[in-house]
């Protein structure tokens, strides 16, 4: 009865550092600020849909020929929008970048981005849902330069509640964007001291990686630890329980402790193979036999 409770006990435990690690995966371990190139990001079917959930991306493009790509991007929560603004900018005339407001690439999109549009001109762009869709198409030329970099950050518009980091523009952004060397703010004030980052414009960083990320793996390594300590505990368990109900069982404990081969025992007594098997001597006071009679007609032995 005790090894069962133990043996379920030691199950309820893998269970929950299982969903530990779950929880981690999808909360602590995740990336809030992902990088995209558009080689790779659209390497997919033209008709499959692509749905991105990010608190923060860096998407840039380089040279693309005959690239059809949508993809859309979704806050984590629907209080959030998105803030999109160009560090690079440079189409050319027959390719487009279509931003829709929304979470398909059908109906009005609100901007048309192609040779005649810059960096200034387009500005900072502000959704008003909690959705944002780009439709990326290019044709079978480009020229050395052609491209975009472009900077995607989930933010609360000003005047809401802001339990992360508030900039001074009054946008408010994931803690995690803060002092990773993209201006998620847009006004630069996650990469200040503003944001309490050492060094303006510098990253906080633990042995050359980021402190979200160092974070991150020292949890990750921690409960990967702790599920192989409860499985060698289990394993353990499980050999104790199986010993103890073969012994209840009344197996032989040579075979337990041999694996399930007993230990060799001594053969019976036997003569030796090179002595021969001495004969029964003859019956003495047995006139019959003394006379060389056999009343069964087998061999006799004649008493000398």
């Amino acid at each position: 009865m005790a090894s069962t409770q133990r043996d379920h006990w030691s199950h309820v435990w893998l269970q929950c550092l299982l969903l530990s690690l779950l929880l981690c995966r999808n909360v602590v371990l995740a990336d809030t600020n992902k990088y995209y190139h558009t080689s790779t990001l659209c390497l997919h079917e033209n008709d499959q849909a692509m749905y991105k959930k990010v608190d923060g991306a860096v998407v840039t493009s380089e040279n693309e020929d005959d690239m059809r790509c949508v993809v859309t991007f979704q806050t984590d929560s629907i209080l959030q929008a998105f803030m999109l603004r160009f560090d690079h900018l440079a189409l050319d005339c027959n390719d487009h970048l279509y931003i829709f407001d929304g979470a398909h690439e059908y109906g009005k999109y609100e901007f048309d981005l192609s040779c005649r549009s810059t960096r200034t001109d387009v500005g900072t762009i502000l959704t008003k849902s909690n959705y944002v869709t780009l439709k990326y198409i290019t044709d079978n030329r480009s020229h050395a330069g052609n491209g975009f970099k472009l900077i995607i950050t989930a933010v609360k518009k000003p005047g809401a509640g802001c339990k992360n980091f508030r900039c001074l523009n009054d946008l408010c952004i994931s803690l995690n964007l803060t002092c990773d060397g993209v201006n998620h703010c847009g006004d630069n004030s996650d990469e200040t001291s503003q944001a309490l980052c050492g060094d303006d414009g510098s990253t906080k960083q633990i042995l050359g990686l980021n402190f979200g990320t160092f974070v991150s793996l020292v949890l990750g390594s921690f409960l990967i630890c702790c599920v192989c300590v409860v499985g060698v505990i289990v394993c353990v368990f499980h050999k104790e329980a199986q010993q103890r109900r073969l012994e209840a069982e009344g197996t032989p404990h040579s075979v337990v402790l041999g694996q399930g081969r007993p230990y060799p025992t001594e053969p019976p007594f036997s003569a030796p193979p090179s002595q021969p098997e001495e004969k029964p001597p003859p019956y003495p006071g047995n006139p019959f036999l003394q006379r060389g009679g056999n009343p069964r007609g087998g061999a006799y032995y004649r008493a000398e």
